[in-house]
């Protein structure tokens, strides 16, 4: 079962997204601070991380840098979630690395298909590196 970490400071929001990710079979934690997040990130193995931009005290800037930046937490994607439209967003997220982003409000079907598609993308990505960098390795030991 796939693990989802929702750092998302609203309680409603945080239970409108949990039900709808659990009834598609999704396992779910939320944490409403971003310092609260962080601790669970280092602590879990999650495929997906849905993180508020605009989070009380440590943004979702700050948030994505610092997990985008450990080694334990660098590999996980991070999907934005916010009522912005797209383009405020990429304004504010220039230099920083997230994996996507999903507008609130969210339909259900379209936003399990997205939450889907994001966790197979990062899957298939880590397969085709860990292939790459095999391929690189025996090719490395075979001139040797």
């Amino acid at each position: 079962m796939d693990k989802i970490l929702i750092i998302q400071d609203s309680p409603s929001i945080n239970i409108v997204l949990k039900s709808r990710l659990e009834s598609a079979g999704f396992s779910v934690e939320a944490a409403e601070t971003g310092e609260e997040g962080i601790r669970k990130a280092n602590g879990g193995k999650y495929q997906l991380i849905l993180l508020d931009l605009n989070l009380p005290g440590m943004s979702g800037i700050e948030v994505s840098r610092i997990l985008k930046g450990q080694d334990n937490t660098k590999g996980m994607p991070i999907v934005l979630i916010s009522a912005m439209d797209e383009e405020e967003v990429s304004k504010r997220m220039k230099g920083i690395y997230v994996d996507g982003y999903i507008a609130i409000p969210f339909e259900g079907k379209d936003f399990i298909e997205k939450i889907k598609g994001f966790i197979k993308n990062s899957y298939f990505e880590k397969q085709n590196k860990c292939r790459k960098s095999k391929q690189k390795s025996k090719t490395i030991n075979s001139r040797n």
